[in-house]
C-alpha cells in the first residue's frame, strides 16, 4: 500500500503545494471509505469470497505490472506469470480446503507450478528473443511477476482460512494485519511530511523519510496491540499473542511494510512511470495500495504459525 512518491517528503513551504496535498489527502481517505468495507467484507467471508477477491487483485496487478514492463520496453510472458500464481492460490485453497495434514495436492501444484515457470517461460523466451539480454531480462520478470503477486497472495489464503465469521484465529490475524499496515503508511505519510527531514531512500523514493518510518513504526506497534491483543480480547476471541509478541510483530511489519513499498516504488523508478495505474483515486493502480501488504503477510503468517496458531 503505497504512499505518493511525495507522501513522506519534509514540510513544503508554498501554499499551492501544501493545497495540492491536502487534496491528495482528501482523495485518499474518500478511497479508503470505500475500500476499507470491502477488505472487511472479504476478511469476514474468508472462503471461496476471500478467494475470488485475491484473483481479481491477481489480476488487476498483473495488468498493471505488465503494462509498467512494457512502458521501459520489456516483454515478459505475463501469461505464465499469471497462471503459475493462480496456481499458487489455487494450492492454498485446496489446502485450507483439506487441513488437516492433506498436503500431496498442495505440494503437487505448488511443485508443478514452479516447474512450469522455469521450464515454459525460459523455453518460449529462447526460441522468440533474438536477443539473448531481452530473453534474460524477460524471463527474469516472468520468473519475479509470477512469485511477487502469487506467493503472498496464497499466504492471504493460507492465513485467512475456511471458516466464515468473526469466531476463528484467521480473521483476528488476517484484520490485525490489514490494520497494522494501514496504520503504517497513514501515520508514515503524516509523520513524514510534517517532520520528515532524514531520506530513507533517496535513489529510490527521494520523498520518504526515517521521520516517516519511525513515526509508522510506533503506531503500527500500537495497532498491533489493539487489534492483535485489545479487540480480540474483548470480543472473547483472544489470539495466541501476548503483548510482547504483539509489539514485536508491529516493529516487524512496519519493516517489511516499508520494503514493499520500497520495493514497489524499485519497479516504478526502473520503469519510468509515477503510479502503477489509476484505479484508485488519490492511490494510483491496485498495486500502489497492494505493496506493503504483499510483504508484510509474509511476516504475519509464519509469525502465527510459529506460535501455533496457523497451520502450515
Amino acid at each position: 500500500m503505497a504512499q505518493p512518491e511525495g507522501g513522506s517528503e519534509a514540510p513544503a513551504a508554498p501554499a499551492s503545494t501544501r493545497s495540492s496535498w491536502l487534496r491528495s489527502l482528501g482523495r485518499r481517505a474518500a478511497a479508503a471509505l470505500v475500500l476499507i468495507p470491502i477488505v472487511i467484507a472479504l476478511v469476514f467471508f474468508g472462503g471461496w469470497v476471500a478467494f475470488a477477491g485475491a484473483v481479481v487483485a491477481l489480476l488487476l496487478a498483473a495488468y498493471e505490472l505488465h503494462d509498467m514492463f512494457t512502458h521501459r520496453g520489456w516483454r515478459p510472458l505475463t501469461w505464465v506469470s499469471v497462471g503459475v500464481a493462480l496456481m499458487f492460490l489455487v494450492a492454498a485453497r485446496v489446502d485450507v480446503i483439506s487441513q488437516p495434514h492433506n498436503r500431496e495436492l498442495t505440494l503437487a501444484l505448488l511443485g508443478g507450478g514452479l516447474s512450469v515457470l522455469l521450464v515454459l517461460s525460459l523455453g518460449w523466451l529462447i526460441l522468440s528473443h533474438r536477443s539473448n539480454e531481452a530473453a534474460l531480462i524477460d524471463w527474469a520478470l516472468t520468473m519475479a511477476g509470477a512469485v511477487y503477486l502469487g506467493w503472498p497472495l496464497a499466504c492471504f489464503l493460507f492465513l485467512r482460512g475456511d471458516a466464515l465469521g468473526a469466531g476463528n484465529t484467521g480473521f483476528w490475524w488476517l484484520l490485525a494485519l490489514f490494520f497494522m499496515v494501514w496504520a503504517n503508511d497513514t501515520f508514515a505519510l503524516l509523520t513524514g511530511h510534517y517532520f520528515g527531514r532524514h531520506k530513507l531512500a533517496p535513489h529510490i523514493s527521494p520523498a520518504k523519510t526515517w521521520e516517516g518510518f519511525y513515526g509508522g513504526l510506533v503506531f503500527t506497534a500500537l495497532a498491533a496491540l489493539i487489534f492483535g491483543v485489545a479487540l480480540p480480547s474483548a470480543f472473547g476471541h483472544p489470539l495466541n499473542l501476548p503483548w510482547y509478541h504483539a509489539l514485536i510483530l508491529g516493529v516487524l511489519v512496519a519493516v517489511a511494510s516499508t520494503v514493499g513499498d520500497l520495493a514497489e516504488s524499485l519497479l516504478k523508478r526502473g520503469t519510468g512511470v509515477k503510479d502503477s495505474g489509476s484505479l484508485i483515486p488519490g492511490h494510483g493502480g491496485i498495486l500502489d495500495r497492494m505493496d506493503s501488504l504483499l510483504f508484510a503477510v509474509l511476516i504475519v503468517l509464519f509469525y502465527a504459525a510459529l506460535l501455533k496458531d496457523v497451520a502450515l
